[in-house]
């Protein structure tokens, strides 16, 4: 209790270009400043802070790397949060950068980090994986877009017998290319040669995400699960890690935002939509890969359940695959946590209710 009160709680308020710091020394009283965040602009900023202090600062980037720089500089305690929890910050009427850092200030003064939104500082091979993950997704959506741009050049000239999936590939693109002539040919090659680039950056990125799997037995665990390919296992391994941050299935869920907001009050109970609370691409991933499962002969009880809501309960199927993508998170933990294959399993045998419709026990 005496190095508490002893200690300075220290709130940080980070920008693009600039920082804005208060301080809530041992005496109850507040200093601040400003300053820049360029490395000469950091450093300064560390000379400034003590061993004892518990520092504040909201998660992003720049702060992570900010945070292993200030244990290793310095070596006080860093409390990273996240954004989207700090309602203390966002719903108030008087909003600036100095409240915003006195605010995380007297958070870390009050709080212990059990009871604050805590993000952990991710190791340096979770820090490559998402990278890496990042910029994949970055080069499909890239590809993507200049083949939509590639196909409007085809319509505008009244091609329509020509559709994406024939300007999937070099070769296809080069075969069809001889239909378009003069100003159009240009803009099409143009197209073309910024789609080299980008499949040949997507080759790159693919194989090293490839030496990064090899032998990692985590992923290969999650591979046995149908619909899950690797790159939804990389993701989840390098966002939730080996399981051991979390005491159970239900706060992995909650933690991916897979969960509902839930407002209740006396008798009042509303279930809103999912929180989209923490990666949004692996929330996707995970989506994807329950479509994927529904389709698999061996899909077991989420199959089961996914048809169950939609033909049983009349849900919607965008609803119903939200509940599977729960379901298999949960899963993909308790993989991790007994280090256990996927086994098929299905639900009780069906029962008929009183309407007549197959229900699940």
């Amino acid at each position: 209790m005496e190095q508490k009160q002893n200690r300075r709680n220290v709130g940080i308020d980070l920008g693009k270009t600039k920082y804005v710091i208060k301080i809530i020394l041992e005496n109850g009283k507040v200093i601040g400043w400003e300053g820049k965040t360029t490395p000469a602009g950091r450093d300064e900023l560390y000379r400034q802070l003590k061993p004892t202090d518990r520092v504040g600062i909201e998660v992003c980037s720049l702060a992570m790397k900010m945070a292993k720089e200030m244990s290793a500089k310095v070596g006080c305690d860093t409390v990273l949060l996240d954004a989207h929890q700090l309602a203390v910050i966002y719903n108030t009427v008087k909003k600036n950068d100095k409240e915003d850092a006195l605010k995380l200030a007297r958070l870390v003064q009050k709080n212990d980090n059990s009871e604050l939104p805590v993000v952990k500082l991710p190791s340096e091979a979770d820090t490559r994986r998402r990278n890496l993950l990042a910029e994949n997704k970055e080069l499909k959506q890239s590809r993507t877009q200049e083949i939509n741009r590639l196909h409007a050049i085809y319509l505008r000239c009244g091609l329509t017998h020509i559709v994406k999936k024939n300007l999937s590939t070099k070769e296809n693109r080069e075969e069809t290319s001889r239909l378009l002539k003069d100003f159009d040919l240009i803009q099409a090659k143009r197209i073309m040669n910024r789609l080299d680039v980008i499949e040949a950056d997507c080759m790159a990125v693919e194989e090293e995400i490839e030496k990064e799997l090899d032998g990692d037995k985590n992923v290969e665990l999650l591979e046995t699960v149908p619909g899950v390919g690797k790159l939804t296992a990389m993701a989840f391994v390098a966002y939730v890690g080996d399981g051991s941050n979390f005491h159970n299935a239900s706060q992995v869920a909650s933690s991916i935002g897979l969960v509902p907001k839930i407002d209740i009050s006396s008798s009042i109970k509303r279930y809103g939509s999912i929180s989209k609370h923490g990666c949004g691409y692996l929330r996707s991933l995970l989506v994807m890969a329950s479509w994927s499962l529904i389709r698999s002969k061996n899909g077991g009880a989420l199959k089961q359940k996914y048809n169950y809501m939609v033909k049983v309960q009349s849900k919607n199927k965008r609803k119903a695959i939200v509940a599977v993508a729960r379901k298999l998170a949960e899963l993909l933990y308790i993989l991790l946590k007994t280090e256990k294959p996927f086994e098929e399993r299905n639900l009780s045998q069906p029962v008929i209710n009183i309407t007549g419709m197959t229900e699940v026990a």
